[in-house]
Parts: C-alpha cells; structure tokens; sequence
C-alpha cells in the first residue's frame, strides 16, 4: 500500500482553510491544517511532511517565510510552496529561491495547484537527499568564506580604522579561525595552547596598530556576525542534534579567545602602574 503524500496547509483566512484542504484531498493527498505560525510549528514537530503550502502573510506581513524555515531546518527533504495575494513581491520571493522551492499568486487555479504539487513530489523523489552538517564540519568548510566577510566588515565598520595590514596579518586571523573551528569539533572544555597563543597575536597586532580594548572586543564581534551569517545561510543543511550545544561551546571558546587577546593590555597597564 502505497502511503498518500502529507501536505502541511498553513492560512490564517477561516474560509480558504475549509475550501482548500479538502480539494486536495479528493486527490489523494493527506492534508494537515494551521491557522498560525504557532499552529504550524506545532505541526512541523510533531509530524512529518512531503510538503508545505503556506499563505506569504499570515498574521503578519512575510511571516509564511518564518514557516519555510522552520520546515527547512527540521525537514529539509520537504518541498516548500508559497501563496501570495502580492503579485509584485515575485521579484523578492525569486531572491530567496533557494529557501522556497515555488510559488504561486493568489487566488491560484486549481488544476494548476494540482500540477504543481504533483510535479514538484516528483522532482522530490528523484533529487538527492540532503546531506547534514554539524556546526564544527560547516564553519570549517566556510572557513576561507568567513575570515573574507571578517576583513571586509573590518573595512566597512565606522568604528574601526581598518583592517589588516597586510596579508601576513590576514594570515594570522585564519590561523585564529581555524583554531576556534578546530577546538569545537573536539568540544574540549580548555581551548589547546595554539589557540590561545593564537589570541594572544591578535592581541599584539592591534596593540601595535593602536586599537583601544572596545575596538578589540569589536574584532570578535565580527568574527560573530559572519559565523552567523553562514549558519543563516545553510540552516537547510544543518543536522539539528547537538546544534544547540555547539553554539554554547563556540560562544564560550570565543569569549576566552577575547579574554586571551584582552590580557594583552591588561598586561601592560600592570606595568605601567608597577
């Protein structure tokens, strides 16, 4: 016996949620129905989906997009269908296709529904499943990616007067970013040596190129926002176990990295006051 299809619904407009579903139904699919964002995180948790079919706005404006990527993170073999009232919003759903696998405007034909829920089941089944990354694997992968958009949001940052210098520096931000991605992949509590002495370089070069502590802790900062900018951007390949734990180990590590290159001016303060 051959298992209908689960499709989510999500719409928050009472009459198309008694229309819709039960269409779909009389061809042979199983449809589950939410009324809310909430509704529908409930759902993508407790069952799984071969696809979603959600409303753009639902109670707010784009919040149907909060839908995709939740069932992108926790299902990211379900294919994701968007229904937009907004015509004129095809051109910002086409730059973020990668998250949304079509669309279509509201109110929508029915058979052409239909053709498009079939066609895009079955493209499902033929592509390759979705391979999941943990933390550590993807921040070493996008190392070089990284340590690019660390330099470039040093230069473009107005409270910073530059970047590196020179590309031996640049080198030894690599050699900081490779030692945090290499220590949360081992989880060990204490960073090793080579990664603090790390730090402690950094801490030497923008002390020589006159940077105070808060332009410093704004360094590590940056080294934040890029990592999470990869996450944003690869959260569908992500594997969800252990994820949260790894985003504790790699905030703490980087703390004591910051702390590490901090003590560099603390160290020479002491002095001076001796």
């Amino acid at each position: 016996m051959v298992l209908a299809s689960r499709i989510l619904f999500v719409d928050d407009e009472p009459s198309i949620r008694m229309m819709l579903p039960p269409v779909l139904q009389q061809h042979g699919f199983e449809v589950r129905v939410a009324g809310s964002v909430a509704e529908a995180l409930v759902e993508i948790n407790a069952c799984n989906f071969d696809m979603l079919i959600s409303d753009l706005n639902i109670e707010k404006q784009g919040d149907g997009f909060l839908v995709v990527s939740a069932m992108r993170h926790l299902q990211p073999d379900c294919v994701n269908l968007i229904l937009t009232g907004y015509p004129a919003l095809e051109t910002a759903l086409q730059a973020i296709h990668d998250q949304v696998d079509d669309y279509l405007v509201k109110p929508t034909d029915i058979d052409l529904l239909i053709r498009t829920i079939e066609g895009k089941l079955k493209s499902r089944k033929l592509r390759e499943p979705v391979a999941r990354k943990k933390l550590s694997v993807l921040l070493k992968e996008n190392a070089a990616e990284i340590q690019r958009q660390v330099l470039a949001l040093m230069k473009q940052d107005p409270t910073l007067r530059s970047g590196f210098k020179d590309e031996a520096q640049a080198n030894k931000l690599a050699t900081l970013l490779a030692g945090l991605f290499d220590h949360l992949n081992g989880r060990a509590r204490v960073p090793k040596d080579e990664l603090l002495n790390a730090a402690i370089e950094h801490g030497n070069i923008r002390k020589k190129q006159g940077y105070t502590v808060s332009m410093l802790c704004r360094d590590f900062q940056l080294i934040q926002q890029a990592v999470y900018k990869v996450i944003r951007t690869n959260l569908h390949v992500m594997s969800p176990a252990g994820l949260i734990g790894d985003l504790e180990t790699f905030h703490v590590t980087l703390n004591s990295v910051m702390a590490r290159s901090i003590q560099v001016y603390e160290t020479k303060t002491k002095r001076s006051i001796a």
